[in-house]
């Protein structure tokens, strides 16, 4: 097993989580219970690794394939009972999942609030804190600690989780704890007893002075020791043993880093904070370059040192998630980020500045995986903080970047185009034009300009964005990728179908290579690719394209999956098979109406497909009925001469020119 145990909570619950966590990680096992046969094997002096669920995902219809392999993976589930947890879908679901694997005898209980048994006991069902799925099949109550008021104490509490997960007796660690709080009496009991009470005070003063002297000055070492291993480290980069190795070519930024990786995954050895923090920013860089797969793959080779100073892990962490959310891996990259708040100490400014950093980045999972509100609060959460610490001025235009984008996804677009122009201006003061986030910013723009129905300002927008980014991060970014799609988009619908098919090419040869198969901007490129392959009358190629879509956003549950299936089903139409077009439009009607409740023009799209099909298998009359009501809203929202409004012309031409058909049974 790969962890000693899995937490399972709701995310009001995280607090408690986050201190059990720790607990059980840092708890050091007696010695005369280390090498005995245990549940885990034979065990050590530490518990193997625990598993700390996210907050759960409110958008998502089944456990995450991480959040399963975690459960497969822990020997232990230890459910954090509260009315929150109660009432979890997610914390529900993670514990029938581990039940399924056999191991419901192995599931512990943290109670932290409510009542257990609450309806039995007459009071409010509201209070129940222990989940339903606990007694699923008729499984009894299970072993639980009980942190309420009169329950147990934390150190109770934990050691009897910790007795369960090692298969060892209750008492043999509570009467260890006992002893060792003896030796610690007695300790102090043995000072107290020196010398006057004065000049022990002024002793111990002194002892803890010249300790924060020597604590202090072993930290400058620290940084005096990482500043010359890192200058070391980076000039060794530029140098050639052999000075006819470059052959007068410049080194590109590439080849600096690929001779970095290698140099450190052999050098500093003995060194691992430097080791870890020069890998870090490599790996920083390498995602800054588009380079995602080489940024995660130096940022995990970095995270499996030993050693490596509280405040470097958790830059690595906080590292480790934006490459996750770069690659698309939004799972991934909120576990890391919680991993670092977990190690975050309280109550000083780096700390706090590190801590807006990983708001931050919950607020760029939460948006891209739906969850909008979670998304605006973490991003709202990042910028008071950041505010309250006085910071830089352009990292409180990042804030507002991340806020803009989190009230953008919300479809707040009033407020998103506010919080952006905001973050421009100070860019443009501050760093000028040519900085790649000012390129962001007129890419979020033109978004905003093209969900208000204003597609020149979009185009626009898109145009500079994609200037930008191609002049500062080269032709090969994914952010160059990301442009080519949003004025491709604005192509498409005055269509300009040659043109965007060749920006749409491009922008898939640069994310797949450097993103992988399984980035989300890889959705709506192939998605546009295929709109435009059958706008040049390509139907196969057109149909290929959708088909590679479609099951990563039925993957991701993404925003375009309903026009997605409905663009299949216009294919299939066209092509003779309207029975299999039908079906995909009964499919796509509930999942467009939840999916784009303010865009009537997309409901009204799907029956009007649907009337198409219809009219093309000769049920005339029926298609006439249904086109007649949803026209004249998909004519409020398109011009006839745009991608919609030529589409409906000829639609509404078929209607009138189709065969009358006997009505369908």
């Amino acid at each position: 097993m790969r962890y000693s145990a899995f937490i399972s909570y709701n995310h009001r619950d995280r607090k408690v989580a986050t201190w059990l966590h720790r607990a059980l990680e840092t708890y050091r096992i007696p010695k005369h219970i280390q090498g005995r046969e245990g549940l885990l094997g034979v065990i050590g002096p530490r518990l193997p690794p625990l598993f700390q669920d996210r907050a759960e995902l409110a958008t998502s219809g089944d456990l995450a394939a991480s959040v399963r392999e975690a459960l497969e993976q822990a020997a232990t589930l230890i459910v954090i009972c509260s009315p929150n947890g109660a009432r979890s879908k997610w914390v529900n679901e993670e514990i029938r999942a581990f039940a399924a694997l056999g191991r419901r005898q192995r599931v512990q209980c943290l109670i932290v609030s409510g009542v257990s048994h609450a309806t039995t006991k007459g009071q409010d069902p509201a209070l129940e804190c222990l989940p339903p799925a606990l007694f699923e099949g008729g499984a009894g109550e299970p072993l639980a600690a009980d942190l309420r008021p009169g329950g147990d104490d934390r150190t109770t509490a934990k050691l009897k989780l910790l007795a369960g997960i090692l298969g060892v007796g209750f008492d043999e660690l509570r009467q260890r704890e006992q002893a060792r709080r003896q030796r610690q009496l007695a300790a102090v009991a043995g000072l107290s007893a020196v010398g006057f009470v004065a000049m022990s005070a002024l002793a111990g003063l002194a002892l803890v002075s010249r300790n924060e002297a020597v604590r202090q000055r072993d930290i400058a070492r620290q940084k005096t020791l990482t500043a010359e291993r890192t200058a070391t480290f980076v000039k060794s980069l530029f140098q050639v043993s052999d000075p006819s190795e470059s052959r007068g070519d410049t080194l590109t930024a590439r080849e600096i880093l690929d001779r970095g990786a290698r140099e450190l995954d052999q050098g500093l050895t003995g060194e691992p904070t430097v080791k870890a923090d020069l890998s870090t920013t490599l790996g920083e860089v390498y995602g800054s370059l588009g380079l995602v797969r080489q940024s995660t793959a130096t940022l995990r080779r970095g995270m499996q040192l030993s050693g490596v100073a509280p405040a470097t892990r958790v830059r690595q962490y906080v590292a480790l998630a934006h490459a996750n959310w770069q690659a698309g891996n939004y799972e991934a990259s909120i576990a890391a980020d919680q991993q670092a708040l977990a190690l975050l100490p309280a109550g000083d400014a780096a700390s706090d500045a590190l801590r807006a950093r990983v708001f931050s980045g919950f607020s760029v999972s939460y948006m891209r995986t739906g969850d909008h509100s979670a998304a605006e609060r973490e991003a709202r959460a990042a910028l008071a903080l950041d505010r309250n610490l006085h910071a830089e001025e352009t990292q409180i235009a990042f804030d507002l970047e991340v806020l803009g984008q989190a009230l953008l996804y919300g479809g707040q677009l009033e407020e998103a185009a506010v919080a952006i122009r905001q973050a421009l201006d100070i860019r443009l003061r501050k760093q000028g034009a040519s900085h790649p986030l000012v390129a962001d910013d007129y890419n979020s723009l033109g978004s905003i300009a093209y969900l208000k129905h204003d597609p020149a300002a979009a185009e626009h927008d898109f145009q500079r964005a994609l200037a930008g980014y191609e002049a500062v991060l080269g032709p090969n970014h994914p952010m160059v990728a990301s442009a080519l799609n949003n004025v491709a988009r604005t192509l498409l619908e005055r269509r300009a179908f040659e043109e965007a098919r060749r920006l749409l090419a491009r922008a898939l040869q640069i994310n797949l290579k450097a993103v992988g198969d399984q980035a989300d901007d890889l959705i709506f490129e192939y998605a546009n690719l295929g709109i435009a392959e059958r706008g040049v009358g390509d139907l196969a190629a057109a149909e290929a394209a959708f088909e590679k879509a479609e099951p990563l956003a039925r993957q991701r549950k993404h925003r375009n999956l309903a026009p997605i299936l409905v663009e299949r089903a216009e294919l299939a139409c066209m092509t003779g098979r309207s029975a299999h077009g039908l079906d995909l439009v009964t499919e796509a009607q509930p999942i467009m109406a939840a999916t784009y409740k303010k865009d009537a023009w997309r409901t009204a799209w799907v029956g009007a497909v649907r009337a198409d099909c219809l009219a093309r298998a000769g049920h005339r009359s029926e298609a006439a009925a249904l086109l007649g009501a949803n026209a004249p809203i998909i004519q409020g929202r398109w011009a006839p001469a745009t991608l919609y409004g030529e589409r409906l012309s000829a639609m509404l031409a078929r209607v009138s020119a189709a065969p009358v058909s006997h009505a369908r049974s």
